[in-house]
């Protein structure tokens, strides 16, 4: 049976009329994509639009859908668009799970894509989501190139670590770095720096001994790139002391200076002066601790490296005074246990200096602490005159601290009386004994 004349001409209008849209939506199309290869991408923007707008209304098997989503999400990608590139590589990948099945390679690169623009957006859950799934379908499959299993790898530690799962975090860094061994294109760089994250993931939640087989790796690789390697092993140093490996932090630590002695970073002496201190520090009355330290060579090294944090350029002069008073401090300790008086006194000084023109007032109770600590060792030294002139500064801060009628200050007045007298100033001696006096009568 023959369709009627009008039933062919109705199928025939139809069939042009898809005909017509197929041709436009491949006008737009290309129009965007010469437009975009020519940098015009405000002009390649609208064609895409209209190229999808075209495609939503009749997706056909989905080619012209995905090839628009894909088009336009790629554009909003390049642009650093990504609120804008995201949804499109859902609805991309959406499209694909309908076309192929939800296991199958041909989503690798939505996926990818889903993660990509994920992370710059915050949305660390949907990135983690995207690459699970991407590398799961890629184990099972093997059809991923090697470059992206390692990059999707890598990423996937990130986002691990931004959500604090740090074991799975190092898991897939191991992943990324045992992937990378399949890829020829990575280059030297690459690798040490995928090596050098595996390193601290190591070092924090892993093993120590991985941690420094993967350093060594890295090492050899930005050696053979022609790159120093002393600011990622100070880095490293830094991370294995923070993570409880003073051993291997110090030996990290000394090949960072071995690599540019001209010029250490200043991590790696951070960290030598760290280890030393860990290894001699020692607590009490600074007095109380004069010659008592019995390894000469710990302490003598523990000098060395102290000084060489006070004295590395990056500390002068707009350190840090935290850091600096608190090396100073170790460092009238470390002199201090070497039995020298005199000069545990003048690290002690340089330390109140820094303290004083930090902002920390004549009475805050630490600078009150190291005037006192500075008396003591001024006068361990045989330097009554210098710790006379201390220890009044002493008592005036105590006076504008607890009032003139405190306890504190019946120690510092015993001791200022003694000191004048030491230095021949006995008329100065009396009006302290009068003063002591006096405060002893109002705190009985």
């Amino acid at each position: 049976m023959t369709r009627s004349i009008p039933s062919l001409l109705v199928a025939l209008l139809l069939a042009a009329s898809v005909a017509a849209a197929q041709d436009i939506w491949q006008y737009h199309t290309a129009a965007g994509e010469f437009a975009y290869a020519a940098g015009n991408v405000q002009r390649a923007e609208r064609e895409f639009v209209a190229a999808l707008e075209l495609a939503k209304k009749d997706p056909g098997d989905g080619h012209r859908l995905e090839r628009s989503l894909s088009n336009l999400a790629r554009l909003y990608e390049h642009a650093g668009r990504f609120d804008r590139a995201l949804p499109l590589y859902q609805l991309l990948l959406a499209s694909q799970e309908h076309r192929f099945g939800d296991d199958s390679p041909a989503l690798l690169d939505a996926l990818l894509a889903v993660a990509r623009c994920s992370v710059p957006t915050g949305d660390a859950p949907t990135a983690d989501a995207a690459l699970e799934r991407f590398l799961t379908i890629a184990d099972a499959s093997g059809a991923a190139d090697p470059a992206q299993r390692w990059r999707a790898a890598s990423m996937l530690a990130r986002m691990k670590t931004l959500e604090k799962k740090p074991e799975e975090a190092l898991e897939a860094q191991r992943r990324a770095v045992a992937a990378m061994t399949d890829d020829p294109d990575a280059g030297d760089l690459e690798r040490a720096t995928e090596l050098e994250s595996l390193a601290k993931m190591e070092l924090e939640h892993g093993s120590a001994e991985a941690a420094e087989k993967a350093l060594e790796r890295a090492v050899a690789l930005r050696g053979k790139a022609g790159q120093s390697t002393a600011e990622p092993l100070a880095t490293a140093a830094a991370a294995a002391f923070a993570a409880g490996q003073p051993d291997l932090a110090e030996r990290l630590a000394e090949q960072s200076l071995a690599d540019v002695p001209e010029a250490p970073p200043l991590a790696a002496v951070q960290v030598l002066a760290k280890v030393s201190w860990l290894r001699v520090r020692a607590g009490g009355e600074l007095t109380d601790l004069l010659g008592v330290g019995t390894d000469q060579a710990a302490l003598e090294l523990a000098d060395h490296r102290l000084q060489a944090v006070v004295q590395h350029p990056a500390m002068q002069p707009t350190a840090d005074h935290p850091e600096l008073v608190e090396t100073m401090a170790r460092l009238a300790i470390v002199a201090a246990l070497r039995g020298r008086a005199g000069e545990a006194a003048d690290w002690k000084a340089r330390q109140l200096d820094l303290m004083t023109a930090a902002g920390g007032g004549s009475a805050a109770p630490a600078v009150l602490a190291a005037r006192s600590d500075l008396v003591g060792l001024l006068v361990a030294a045989d330097r009554n005159g210098e710790a006379a002139v201390a220890n009044e500064r002493l008592i005036a801060g105590l006076e504008q601290t607890y009032g003139a009628n405190d306890s504190h200050l019946l120690a510092p007045l015993q001791r200022q009386m003694e000191l004048l007298r030491a230095t021949g100033r006995k008329r100065d001696a009396k009006v302290f004994k009068k003063r002591l006096r006096a405060l002893e009568r109002s705190l009985r």
